[in-house]
């Protein structure tokens, strides 16, 4: 299926032939992207694919790897595949080595892979409280036509079951299948979806405090399309129960206040552009920056 094709899945579709792409980097810290891909796999019924990408080479052709370091990485695989065996069944889970490019070499698995969804680790900068995520991760999240989580490298999901899907939203610009994905997901897991909605004056910053008295003209257009949005969709799926949260303050910092007590993020991520499909200073690379739940962004279907 070619990538224009894939642009379209929303991330949520049940079919047991489709695998999660996990990249592995051997690392400690990497398998809680790990852990993370293998629940999502069992919960799907899906496979997996682990998949290690050497950077550095001058071919980016699998199977080229020199025999010694090959062999490194491939215990390194059968080390992450034996760790999931109790989560996902050992012949559904598939291990690729290649040379080349991290980027390149990861979508081109999620292309051969026909996958749903790619898994990526949150690759930190030392001590910093909330981590900054790494180059390929943010590079993968702006061009994977298929949706990809990024996940915190000190990520625990058994300690976080229960808690609620926050889905950003732009009434403005609302995207069908990142909305779809976070329904779906919330139904899937019966929790709860946080829709967000943080906009701005020209005197808002960052961290400015929710702003009492009149609202613009403007402002209460954008609030009734994001009602009648949310009603639309609570139409659609009945069962899920959805909390709106509209705040007067930058729209990052509205999802990553609702980000803290949640299990996952959803964004939209519109087609490539610059930067890899993310402007920069966008909302998306903010979210995914800063937050310390995982974060999935779905391309969206314009």
């Amino acid at each position: 299926m070619s990538f224009e094709a894939k642009a379209t899945t929303t991330g949520e579709r049940d079919n047991p032939r489709t695998p999660v792409v996990v990249a592995v980097d051997g690392s400690e810290r990497n398998r809680h992207a790990i852990d993370w891909g293998a629940q999502e796999a069992a919960a799907r019924g899906w496979g997996m694919v682990l998949v290690n990408a050497i950077a550095g080479h001058l071919v980016r052709t699998p199977r080229l790897l020199t025999r010694s370091r090959e062999e490194q990485v491939l215990d390194m695989l059968a080390d992450a595949r034996n760790r999931v065996r109790h989560i996902v069944a050992e012949e559904s889970v598939s291990i690729v080595a290649a040379a080349g490019d991290p980027v390149e070499v990861l979508l081109e698995q999620v292309a051969e892979a026909d996958a749903e969804l790619l898994v990526v680790g949150k690759r930190g900068l030392g001590g910093f409280a909330r981590v900054i995520v790494g180059s390929t991760s943010i590079a993968l999240a702006g061009r994977s036509p298929v949706p990809v989580a990024i996940v915190p490298d000190l990520w625990d999901q058994s300690r976080h079951e229960g808690h609620p899907v926050v889905l950003g939203i732009d009434p403005d610009k609302a995207d069908h299948q990142p909305i779809e994905a976070a329904f779906r997901r919330a139904r899937r897991l019966g929790v709860a979806l946080v829709a967000v909605h943080g906009w701005e004056t020209p005197t808002s910053s960052w961290d400015a405090p929710t702003v009492t008295g009149a609202v613009t003209e403007t402002e209460q257009e954008a609030a009734t399309r994001f009602d009648d949005l949310l009603a639309e969709w609570r139409e659609r799926h009945p069962d899920v129960v959805v909390r709106p949260m509209r705040v007067h303050k930058h729209p990052a910092a509205a999802l990553l206040e609702a980000a803290e007590e949640s299990q996952v993020v959803v964004l939209g991520r519109h087609p490539a552009g610059v930067f890899g499909g993310f402007a920069f200073g966008s909302v998306a690379r903010a979210v995914l920056h800063y937050a310390e739940c995982p974060v999935i962004t779905v391309p969206s279907d314009v």
